[in-house]
């Protein structure tokens, strides 16, 4: 990262912050205390006030907010040059530089240029899904909750259902989602027994319950039951009946569902 960056960075260091933060992310050393909303408004003003934004991550990263930072860039500099081929190419490259969960979200989520080139990126997040390095995989999976799970056929955003209720699971879903045959593939085929991929691949598989419920209630009650290891399958209904989305009378179905 450019070392007056880093002077900026460490200038908006607040240390007790520093110390919470590192509580939450397992084997990360090199964290200094540097608010998520503050990097991001950083991030936005860094790439606004330089039109080559690339110049700015020549140099190595030291510090934990240097590597997050510098993934928030690429994903504000990426959508706002709109060049499918530079961002795949950005995404590639950042991608071994992901060592934990915190950046890896925020990466993803900050990786816009996704939502207008989903079907360009789709290649890149297969290969992502079918490595054998644990954030890569949940890189992919991340990537697919962040911008794939909620669009519907004509690329319209869909909500999530405020309350799925038994109705919505014994009857038909309101939207037909474009990718969600694609996630469920995936789903079935992800293997790696990584905590956190297994994390992001029962994350999102709660997430198509709240937005699809009755396609994913069909998908839990069969392939998914018969292919997902019972870890991840597990955990992903458990994530379903802590969300406040479903009612008790759903919670109770799923539950049942519970592997041994």
């Amino acid at each position: 990262m450019d070392k007056l960056i880093r002077e900026q960075l460490l200038n908006m260091v607040e240390s007790k912050y520093g110390e919470f933060s590192t509580s939450l992310i397992p084997g990360c050393n090199n964290l200094i205390g540097v608010r998520i909303p503050a990097l991001r408004k950083l991030a936005k003003k860094l790439v606004k006030d330089n039109n080559d934004w690339r110049q700015l991550l020549k140099e190595s990263d030291m510090y934990f907010e240097e590597t997050m930072l510098r993934g928030m860039i690429i994903g504000i500099g990426c959508y706002k040059d709109n060049d499918v081929d530079k961002g795949v190419k950005e995404l590639r490259q950042f991608a071994p530089m992901v060592d934990n969960w915190s950046i890896c979200d925020c990466f993803c989520t900050s990786f816009l240029l996704c939502e207008d080139y989903r079907e360009e990126f789709l290649p890149v997040i297969i290969e992502f899904l079918e490595s054998k390095e644990e954030y890569k995989v949940r890189i992919g999976f991340i990537l697919l909750l962040s911008h794939y799970l909620k669009v519907d056929l004509d690329g319209k955003n869909v909500s999530r259902k405020k309350v799925v209720e038994l109705t919505d699971i014994e009857g038909t879903d309101n939207h037909i989602l474009k990718y969600i045959d694609f996630i469920f593939q995936r789903l079935a085929k992800n293997h790696m027994e990584g905590y956190y991929v297994q994390m992001a691949a029962a994350w999102l598989l709660a997430e198509c319950f709240v937005t699809c419920p009755k396609r994913t209630w069909d998908f839990i009650n069969n392939k998914g039951r018969d292919t997902m290891d019972i870890y991840t399958y597990n955990k992903a209904l458990s994530k379903i009946c802590e969300s406040k989305n479903p009612s008790s009378e759903v919670k109770i179905k799923i539950k049942v569902l519970k592997k041994r």
